[in-house]
């Protein structure tokens, strides 16, 4: 049995430098994480092991003056003074009480993606 990845994407620079549209893009111009979420639904799909399985969970913050906001969870209560970001000896870094959302497909994704990029500040 074979554990799997986790993939975290930055983007960090100063206001109007292009962060937004490099990583969500703009209209038909899609941006690295619409890109790279097709191409692994795609591959997903492809897959005709019967012995492979497949599970999807995606998150998304904003980190903002200093402040972690879960942009999935809008009414997260720790959205108000900022998430906490922690260490788990073993696992690494996390962000404390950051909703993970099961992923159906790339249409599912995209819908989140929307919601998160709305609930930006």
């Amino acid at each position: 049995m074979q554990t799997g990845y986790n993939c975290s994407l930055f983007a960090y620079g100063q206001t109007g430098s292009g962060k937004s549209y490099s990583m969500v893009g703009y209209g038909e111009q899609l941006g690295i994480i619409p890109l790279v979420c097709k191409e692994m639904f795609q591959r997903i799909e492809a897959n005709d092991s019967p012995d492979v399985t497949f599970a999807v969970e995606a998150s998304m913050i904003e980190i903002y003056n200093e402040r972690v906001r879960d942009l999935f969870n809008p009414k997260n209560p720790g959205n108000a003074s900022g998430l906490k970001v922690r260490e788990h000896p073993k696992q690494g870094p996390y962000v404390d009480s950051l909703s993970t959302i099961a992923v159906r497909d790339y249409a599912h994704i995209d819908m989140l993606m929307e919601q998160g990029t709305q609930a930006r500040t």
